[in-house]
């Protein structure tokens, strides 16, 4: 949400300040359902962050401990608060659980939050396959694509560098990532 600090043109008020709040047209949220012949998306009510929880930690505490150290119970409540306000899916391949996936829609960009495959999952091509749908599903709403990634882990930047993302900006502990459509 964004302030217009605009002159008011209302009678008394010349060249006074008024602040008027834009709020950004709500953008719908990721369709569930398939994503090819194998992989689809299931569509995750906030109350079961916990389900999730398990594939996030599984992945991004080996990266986060490595920058930070890892407190469980900080990083549960985060995730658990990120849970309520992005929505989430949970990734199937062949009809069984494999992974997760946020994404957080935008107008001009769809934010992909979190995303991680449980380990017999991965490295099967379910990743490239699921950011080929996400690159799809950009185009149909004509916008590009937004992650951030860990400096702590160069293999996901590599996939991510694989996958037509640019390096956008480096802070201490990220790298951030954009893919435009073409």
């Amino acid at each position: 949400m964004g302030v217009d600090r605009r002159r008011s043109r209302r009678p008394g008020r010349l060249g006074a300040r008024l602040a008027r709040v834009v709020i950004p047209q709500p953008v719908a949220a990721l369709a569930a359902g398939p994503i090819d012949a194998e992989l689809r998306l299931v569509a995750v009510a906030p109350s079961e962050s916990e389900r999730l929880y398990v594939w996030h930690r599984e992945a991004m505490k080996p990266a986060i401990a490595a920058l930070e150290g890892w407190d469980e119970a900080l990083r549960f409540a985060d995730f658990e608060q990120l849970s309520r306000r992005v929505p989430s899916y949970v990734i199937q391949a062949d009809g069984r659980d494999c992974g997760y996936l946020q994404v957080l829609p935008r107008a001009d960009v769809l934010h992909v939050v979190n995303v991680a495959f449980g380990p017999a999952s991965r490295g099967a091509g379910h990743g490239a396959r699921l950011f080929d749908w996400l690159r799809g599903a950009a185009r149909r709403r004509r916008c590009g694509l937004h992650l951030k990634t860990y400096r702590s882990n160069p293999r996901a930047l590599a996939f991510y560098q694989r996958e037509g993302f640019v390096i956008r900006c480096i802070d201490a502990r990220h790298w951030w990532l954009d893919w435009s459509r073409q």
